[in-house]
């Protein structure tokens, strides 16, 4: 057949070369033509290799009826098809490729002796459309599942080339930073900051307790302090005087203010227990509070000893 032959069967851009006896496809014709169409079926067409990705401008191709076992993988670069006819021939497989068809809306692939596994993905060959998207869906998950299998192969082997069959993990061999030591002059200057610390919350809680001491025990209290007067003259006795003075001054005026200030909290105690003395509706709701606290620290305590 010549390719002048050729130019005679194309119409509208279509290309009918059915019923021909081909037993091959005549690409080298077809490619001038630049055809959308084709039509190769009810020939004896055996073999669709460096076929496909020479007619990218497909968008309708009908192989139906002739002997072919297989479709080549480049079919996959056929971007426009849209309708591909394979019935009636002895397929038993399809390509990877096949799962790029983008445009694919209608697939015909009865009388094919289908693998069992892709007979049972497809299910009823006898609509087009359903057949397309399922093959699309079907090969698309195989591909993933070789890939797994291929990406478990490789880890295997990554396992046996190791000794006793253990993966190196440089993450797990990496060790932890080492905290520099703290040098000379910080580790000074921390002491005595933690010394000087202490020593002023030993001063507070002593004065607490001296003017605490005050109210409950006035005895006791003057003998504290007879005792720690001495102590604190000879303390200040080599400060300048004026640094004395001022010492003493403020010292006096923190004491004043503290004694203010406790003298102030219990006056308001000793008010708030009379008033709450002389109303009984006060009274009741105070004592219904404090069983609400009772009871509810009891059930927290009987749920943390039962569990």
């Amino acid at each position: 057949m010549t390719v002048l032959n050729l130019k005679d069967k194309v119409k509208n851009n279509k290309l009918n070369l059915s019923g021909l006896n081909l037993t091959e496809i005549p690409v080298k014709e077809i490619v001038p033509l630049k055809v959308s169409h084709l039509d190769l079926s009810n020939n004896k067409i055996s073999s669709t290799d460096n076929v496909f990705s020479q007619l990218p401008s497909l968008v309708k191709l009908d192989l139906s009826n002739n002997n072919l076992k297989s479709i080549a993988g480049d079919i996959g670069s056929l971007q426009k098809l849209a309708h591909l006819s394979l019935a009636n021939n002895k397929i038993k497989d399809l390509p990877k490729g096949l799962s790029k068809l983008k445009q694919l809306k209608h697939l015909n692939l009865s009388n094919n002796p289908l693998k069992s596994e892709l007979a049972e993905a497809i299910g009823s060959l006898n609509n087009a459309q359903s057949t397309a998207v399922n093959v699309i869906q079907y090969l698309k998950g195989d591909s993933k599942k070789q890939d797994d299998k291929q990406n478990k192969k490789k880890d295997k082997k990554n396992v046996k080339s190791t000794p006793n069959g253990v993966q190196n993990d440089k993450s797990k061999n990496k060790t932890k930073p080492k905290k520099k030591p703290a040098g000379f002059i910080s580790t000074v200057f921390g002491f005595f900051g933690m010394l000087i610390s202490y020593t002023l919350l030993i001063a507070v809680l002593s004065g607490l307790s001296v003017y605490a001491l005050s109210y409950y025990d006035k005895k006791a209290y003057g003998n504290v302090k007879a005792k720690i007067l001495p102590i604190w003259t000879s303390a200040t006795a080599n400060l300048d005087p004026q640094v004395a003075s001022k010492v003493n001054y403020y010292l006096l005026q923190a004491g004043t203010s503290f004694d203010l200030a406790i003298q102030t909290s219990i006056e308001a105690a000793i008010k708030s227990y009379k008033w709450v003395k002389a109303n009984p509706t006060v009274q009741q709701y105070a004592k219904n509070v404090q069983e609400g606290w009772v009871s509810l620290w009891d059930s927290v305590f009987k749920k943390v000893k039962s569990t």
